[in-house]
Order: C-alpha cells, then sequence, then structure tokens
C-alpha cells in the first residue's frame, strides 16, 4: 500500500459523547450501507461487528480467515506485484534503470516489470492462494498493489522516476514495436533520449503493457479457480487524473485504469489526501473520476492516521456522496477509537430506480437483449414478446440484462415501474446505458418520463453500443404518479437501455468569475487549414478552426492570424504535442478548440477536464472553446472549456429561435459570459436526408449571428468556410456578413446591458414558436452612446415597437445605412423584413 513508508499515530482523541454529537449533526438520512472493508488487520476486533463492517483485508492466514468467514465478512488479500525490493535479492536484474542509466534508488523500491522470473513467481503465488483458500475458509477476492512502475506519489511532491530502461526492456520494446533505436545511441541514457524524441508515445503505449498483461493474466487464473462463484478481482490506484504531474500516471507510472476495465471488477483509488496535502473535496473528485473512466465499481481507500475525527467524518460524508459504491479504510493500526461509528454511516446515494425483479415491472413491449456480436439488422427483429410483468434485471450493468422497446406502426412501446415520492423543485440525477441499431432516423430518441414529466433523450447519437446518457431532472412543482416509465414513440426504430440509476443530486453550482479574454471579438470559422488561411483572413475573419500541428501553426504565425487549434482529445498525446509545439506556440496568441459535442458522444467528463488543466498548465490565460448542441450536458463539462459554443443548424426546417433557446438554456448553468455561438454555414443536397438540403440565405445567417449577439455571445464562428464559399452567391453572403460584424467589433466587444428592452409587436405576425415576442432586442452603451441590436426571428414581415429610455430620447440611425430613426411617444417604430437584423445607434 505504501511501499517501505512507517505510518505514526498523531490523533488527539475525543470523547465519544461529543464525536457522536458531531457526527449526527453532518450525516444526512442516507440509504442502506455499502460494502466497508478495513485494510491491514492482523487481528481479532470486536469493532468490526459492533460497526457492520462487512469486509477486511488480511495477510494470507488461514486461521484468521477462516474467522472472519465465519463472521459473515468478506475477506480479499492483497498481492504486491512490483513494490519494494525484495525481488532484487532472488533476481538481480528486476532492479529498474533509469533513464540515466542508473539503477533505481533502494528508497523508492520497485521490481521491473518485464521481468518473467518475478511475473511467474507473483502468478504462482496467486494461484496457491487461490487454491489454499478455495474451501470453507475461502476468499471473496484479490486486490492488485503496485501495478505499475516505481515512485513515491504519497507526499506532497511525488518522486516518479523515468523506468525502466534495463537492456530487457529496451530489446522487448524493439522486439513488440518494430521499433529500432538508432545505433547511434550507443549507453542507456542516449537510448533514453532516443526514444524520448521519436517514439515517446509508444513507449508509453508499451509500458501500460506490461502493466495490463499482468492484470490480464491474473484474471484469467482467477477465472480458473472461481469454481462457479465470483471472486473478484480488485486494483489499487494512485490517486491521480491523467493531467497531473505531468502526465506522470501513463509516462512514468504506467497505470490507465481504462485499459485494466476488462479484467478488473474494483477500482481503489488510494485518496489519502493528507499525505498528498489536498482538501477533502478532492477525495470526491477522484473517486467520481474513476468511477466515470471506467465504468467499474469503486471503493477508494481513504485514510485514517493523522485524520482528525470531525474531518474523518467529513471524508465518509464525501465520499458517501460521490459515485462509490464501496469504502476501504487504510489502515486498521491507524484507526482511532472515534473513528469507528463514523464508518457505520457510510452510504452511497439512494438509487431510487430499485431493481424490479420479477413482477413488479409492467411493459406493453419488451425484447431479449440482441446475442453478443448479432449484426444491427438482426436487433429488430429480436425475441419480443407481449408480457404483462418485466423479468429484467437493473443492476447487472455487465451481465447483459437490459430492457429493450420496439415501437409499432401502431402503438408506443413502454416499460413502467413504481418510484417513491419526490419533493417538489428537489434536483435527480438520471443516468443509464442506451443503445439503437443506427441513426439513420435522425429525429428518434427514446425518452423517459418520472413524476409524470417526460424528458427527450436527444444526446443519444451513438450507434452499435451502448451509451451512458445522464441527466438532471426536477421533481414538479404539483409531482404526478410516482412512475418511472421508458417509452419509445418512434415507429420501426428500437431501443435498449441497462443498469439506470436515478439518485437525488442537484447541477454543481458553477462559479461566475469572467473567463479570459482573447482581446477581441473572435469571428472564425470551420474547414480552415494551412492551405486556406490566407484567403480567409482576406476575407475579414480574425480566427479559424485549425488543427494542432506544425504547419498549421506556422501558417499562422505568418499571416499574424490568433488561430484557435483543434486540439487531441487524448490526454497523453496532448500533453507529447504541447511539449513538442511549445516553442512555435510562444510566438503568437492562440485558443484552443477542447471538444466537439462531447454530449451526444457520452465523452467522458474526466477526460474532458484533463484536456483543459493540460492546456491550462502549459498556457495559463489561453482560451479554450467547445462546440455544444445539447445545452443540458453543459453542466457536466462546466469545468471543461472557458466557452460553449451552441452550434444549432435550423436552416430550413427548425426555427431560428432553436439558437437562441439553446443560448439562454446554457446561460442558466453558466451564465452568458461564456457563450459563443456557431452558425449554420453549410448544406447542400448531399445533406438532405440529414435535414440541410441547401444554403442558408444571407438573412438568415445574418439572422442567426445577431440574435447570438443578442443572447449574449462573446464569439461567433461559421459552420463551415469551404461550403459557403463553394457557390459564388454563398460567398457573396458570407462577405457581406463578416463585412457587417467587423464594422461593430468594437461594440462587439462590449456587454450586452442587463436590463430587457421593452418592446410591442404591432403587427399580425408577433411570436416565435414559445410564443415570445417575435423580434429579439438587446442594448449596449460604449463611451456614452447606445446601441440597439434586434432581429425579426420569422421568416415574414413584423412591426414591432420599441421603448427608449426617458433619457435617451435623441434621434436614433440605422447603423449600416444611416436611415433615421426618430423617437416618437418615447418608442421607436421599426418595420422588419423576414429575418432582417437591425443595429440602431443613437445619434446626438
Amino acid at each position: 500500500m505504501r511501499g517501505e513508508t512507517v505510518l505514526r499515530k498523531s490523533l488527539p482523541g475525543f470523547t465519544a459523547l461529543v464525536i457522536f454529537c458531531i457526527l449526527y449533526g453532518f450525516f444526512p438520512q442516507l440509504s442502506a450501507a455499502g460494502p466497508v472493508g478495513i485494510y491491514g488487520l492482523n487481528r481479532d476486533a470486536a469493532e468490526l461487528s459492533r460497526y457492520n463492517i462487512t469486509s477486511v483485508f488480511l495477510p494470507p492466514d488461514q486461521s484468521l480467515i477462516e474467522k472472519e468467514v465465519a463472521a459473515g465478512r468478506e475477506v480479499f488479500l492483497t498481492l504486491n506485484v512490483f513494490g519494494g525490493s525484495e525481488a532484487w535479492k532472488i533476481f538481480p536484474d528486476a532492479r529498474p534503470v533509469k533513464a540515466d542509466g542508473s539503477f533505481l534508488e533502494a528508497s523508492l523500491g520497485g521490481v521491473c516489470p518485464t521481468h518473467q522470473g518475478w511475473r511467474r513467481e507473483r502468478l504462482d503465488l496467486l494461484s496457491s492462494w487461490l487454491e489454499k483458500f478455495s474451501g470453507e475458509s475461502r476468499i471473496s477476492g484479490i486486490w492488485l498493489d503496485f501495478i505499475r512502475y516505481p515512485g513515491r506519489w504519497e507526499q506532497e511532491a511525488p518522486d516518479i522516476p523515468d523506468t525502466c530502461y534495463c537492456d530487457r526492456c529496451l530489446l522487448k520494446f524493439q522486439t513488440d514495436t518494430g521499433i529500432h533505436i538508432a545505433q547511434e545511441a550507443t549507453d542507456t541514457a542516449a537510448k533514453a533520449k532516443w526514444i524520448h524524441e521519436n517514439a515517446a508515445l509508444q513507449w508509453m503505449d508499451w509500458k501500460k503493457e506490461q502493466i495490463t498483461s499482468f492484470v490480464r493474466d491474473a484474471r484469467k487464473i482467477i477465472d480458473q479457480h472461481s469454481k462457479g462463484r465470483k471472486i473478484q478481482l480488485g486494483v489499487f490506484l494512485a490517486p491521480w487524473r491523467k493531467s497531473d504531474v505531468d502526465g506522470a500516471l501513463s509516462f512514468r507510472l504506467a497505470q490507465d485504469p481504462k485499459l485494466l476495465t476488462p479484467f478488473a471488477d474494483v477500482f481503489s483509488p488510494m485518496v489519502y489526501h493528507r499525505m498528498v496535502d489536498r482538501p477533502v473535496s478532492w477525495v470526491g473528485e477522484i473517486t467520481d473520476y474513476v468511477v466515470e473512466m471506467t465504468g467499474r465499481e469503486v471503493w477508494p481507500i481513504i485514510q485514517a492516521e493523522k485524520v482528525e475525527t470531525q474531518e474523518f467524518a467529513q471524508v465518509v460524508q464525501t465520499v458517501s456522496r460521490s459515485g462509490a459504491s464501496g469504502l476501504l479504510v487504510y489502515t486498521f493500526s491507524e484507526l482511532q477509537e472515534e473513528q469507528w461509528p463514523i464508518l457505520e454511516k457510510f452510504s452511497p446515494p439512494e438509487n431510487l430506480l430499485q431493481n424490479p425483479g420479477f413482477g413488479l415491472g409492467e411493459a406493453t413491449e419488451t425484447s431479449k437483449q440482441p446475442a453478443q456480436g448479432a449484426p444491427p439488422e438482426q436487433w429488430h427483429s429480436a425475441t419480443a414478446a407481449k408480457v404483462q410483468d418485466s423479468t429484467f434485471l437493473f443492476e447487472a450493468k455487465d451481465g447483459g440484462n437490459a430492457i429493450g422497446l420496439t415501437a409499432g406502426y401502431d402503438r408506443q412501446a413502454v416499460w413502467s415501474s413504481a418510484l417513491p415520492a419526490c419533493r417538489p423543485k428537489e434536483s435527480y440525477l438520471f443516468s443509464a446505458d442506451f443503445l439503437r441499431p443506427d441513426c439513420r432516423d435522425g429525429a428518434a430518441y427514446p425518452e423517459i418520463s418520472l413524476w409524470g414529466r417526460k424528458y427527450r433523450l436527444n444526446t443519444h447519437r451513438v450507434s452499435g453500443k451502448f451509451q451512458r446518457l445522464k441527466t438532471f431532472v426536477t421533481c414538479p412543482e404539483e409531482p404526478g404518479k410516482s412512475v418511472f416509465q421508458f417509452r419509445n414513440d418512434y415507429p420501426g426504430n428500437t431501443f435498449w437501455m441497462r443498469a439506470p440509476a436515478l439518485v437525488e443530486k442537484a447541477p454543481p453550482e458553477q462559479p461566475r468569475q469572467a473567463p479570459p479574454d482573447s482581446g477581441f471579438f473572435q469571428i472564425g470559422t470551420y474547414g480552415a487549414s494551412s492551405a486556406n488561411l490566407a484567403e480567409i483572413q482576406a476575407l475579414g475573419l480574425n480566427t479559424a478552426v485549425v488543427d494542432l500541428n506544425t504547419k498549421n501553426i506556422e501558417a499562422c504565425l505568418s499571416l499574424v492570424l490568433h488561430c484557435t487549434l483543434a486540439v487531441p482529445h487524448e490526454p497523453e498525446k496532448l500533453i507529447h504535442a504541447l511539449d513538442s509545439l511549445q516553442p512555435l506556440l510562444t510566438q503568437g496568441q492562440f485558443s484552443f478548440y477542447v471538444n466537439d459535442e462531447p454530449g451526444i458522444h457520452s465523452f467522458p467528463q474526466g477526460q474532458a477536464e484533463d484536456i483543459q488543466a493540460i492546456i491550462k498548465q502549459h498556457f495559463p490565460g489561453a482560451v479554450t472553446d467547445m462546440a455544444i448542441v445539447r445545452p443540458q450536458v453543459i453542466p457536466f463539462y462546466a469545468q471543461s472549456a472557458d466557452y460553449f459554443m451552441l452550434d444549432q443548424y435550423p436552416v430550413p426546417n427548425m426555427p431560428m429561435t432553436w439558437l437562441s433557446d439553446s443560448m439562454d438554456e446554457g446561460a442558466k448553468y453558466v451564465g452568458r459570459d461564456r457563450l459563443q455561438s456557431v452558425i449554420q454555414a453549410f448544406g447542400d443536397d448531399t445533406l438532405a436526408a440529414g435535414g440541410w438540403p441547401r444554403l442558408p440565405t444571407f438573412e438568415e445567417m445574418s439572422c442567426l449571428a445577431f440574435l447570438s449577439v443578442i443572447h449574449g455571445s462573446r464569439g461567433i464562428y461559421f459552420f463551415t468556410y469551404p461550403s459557403i464559399t463553394a457557390t459564388k452567391q454563398g460567398k457573396e453572403d458570407f462577405s457581406r456578413l463578416v463585412h457587417r460584424l467587423n464594422s461593430l467589433q468594437p461594440w462587439l466587444q462590449i456587454h450586452n446591458d442587463t436590463d430587457q428592452v421593452v418592446l410591442r409587436m404591432t403587427s399580425e405576425y408577433r411570436v416565435d414558436p414559445r410564443g415570445n415576442p417575435a423580434v429579439h432586442c438587446a442594448r449596449k452603451e460604449r463611451n456614452g452612446r447606445q446601441m440597439l441590436v434586434c432581429v425579426n426571428t420569422l421568416h415574414t414581415y413584423t412591426e414591432a415597437e420599441i421603448d427608449i429610455p426617458a433619457t435617451r430620447l435623441d434621434h436614433w440611425r440605422d447603423f449600416f445605412t444611416a436611415q433615421p430613426y426618430p423617437v416618437v411617444n418615447g418608442n421607436i417604430l421599426a418595420r422588419f423584413a423576414p429575418y432582417e437584423a437591425k443595429v440602431l445607434l443613437e445619434s446626438k
């Protein structure tokens, strides 16, 4: 667990009476407790039964194991895989070699993961334990410890050496990968330098495989000894994100939880917050990170030593509120009398969608999940039968049990299950895995209903495999029937659902600090490269989204163009790229495009935050942008970007207000200061099936662009340059609109007034699809003058009276045409053409 580090007691004592007074104020009413385990037990302990401890980690001692199993507790053993220095006595060549050619210090300890003799010895020991403790004194699982390359992370300043460059590793790397180190690199240090400069990512991947392969082999051995019962394989993890410590988790330790997921049942990040000098909240953050990255059960192991009782209670409460399903404590010898009762209070959030078992659900149409590997064309014809009672188990996420619904042309498909009553206005988080065979029907999405309110899960865009979907829901002020429904209202479509969960949880509150400023209002485009950047700049755009590579960066620098660089989505590749390109990137000013619509891909939230963190580590003041098509996912990615680019493409089949409505929803989560917009600039015959048969007109693009400004956009991008400039008319329309936006650049940098513009519609056509006034307006003020930006969102003529404050009764004029707009009785009477945008400037 901690190598050779010795722990000492240093916790002050408190009376049990005082502690219980504190504790019962800390913990809300929670559900039944999850698994609680104690590490390092080496004797009988009455506290285990007194405080309902469910599992223990023991040495491989048969008498101890028999006693604990007889007491009804699960027993786990820990296998130290590559830790310590004992192996060096048996296998001197198992001592890791550092990048400079020197041997690893004894104080750090660690074993070279490629040493076959040591690997065989560890696997043989695992087999012997499984054979010895498979009878009445049977164990419930094995946890792998030090399943990584060497390093001491259990301190505020980690010491993680760069290993292993022994001759065996260097030869095996070349043999396994086909990469050949240059002959000029003759000594260890030169070979390590060559790898860093020429094959850093391949070296990292290869190191990860040395760790993953051991877990894979351990899984095989455990399965061979299971004898019809489940023996769990757990893994102790270094408590780091991939973005932490310059990517040391991947590049140095080579421990990748995602790669271990197919073989491990439980992950236990060692969240010893005091040892590494982190706040209590960090415990929950790392726990949730591992939960999302792996999709497995996570039982974090927390620190008891040097943690005051009240703080220990906070840690347990933090884990209870995270995604953890269990809790472990390090270590038995350090647990104080006052800490034991706190463990009894651990309980994961209650899943209100309890496993219905048999006979508790009702379905109008259910199906068995398609066989593993069945082609999509068979899914619609999978076995289906109308039943009165469900026989599907919710919690069997990996066992394959799922509920399948196929809607017919004459009926809906609905599966129902009882819910407890909810508290009005309280927030809940729903999550489940959903599967669809294809996305040919772009308008079809699964739906759920909770307490009488329907939710359309329109982020379900992945096909052919299960996609994890999440959404926050709110208990209605007047809740309907306490029922959960899984619904399919789309004839000919099949949706599958498994592992649904509903827990009481509110969206995290987001800090409303101002995001970094690029120094100008971004007017840019997608579809750029080094080949067309010059013509993009000549058109008047001040930025463009280009891939992060040397050629594009050099082109941006030569044009003195502030480009927006689309970065890799794998943290390790991003670290490597930024390190390699740092000399170029420091020569100019750049923004970073961190992700494209992560919500519809269920991109892991933690991984998205890794990308943001890595960029900020390299360029603290840089601006980061993320496109979002479904605004309801913004709370999940709020810490993953500075700006959220709403990219709704309504032409020609959707209302223009799809964009502004989405921006309004996004503003509820992160404020308007963090919103940008992507304006549709594409469409042709090849995209007709997707709903975009033609290019938008000038009026439509102008409407969308200025509508986004009215609703707070802090930057405008067009999607996409090659499409809109493919025709003469498209290029002329685009150039005209960019020219208009550029002429407003000083004003666009000014934030809109917070006071809403008062107006009255005076024509027959007066409301948008949501019943709001068809004309949307915002007001800005600069150097003592005011500007009104107004847009007609309808495809028809309309009129409006716009109120002007009593102190602003001077004449106004059209910014673009200089046409006067006199104020009459405190109002401007404005007549709008279809989709027309008007910019009115106070004229003194």
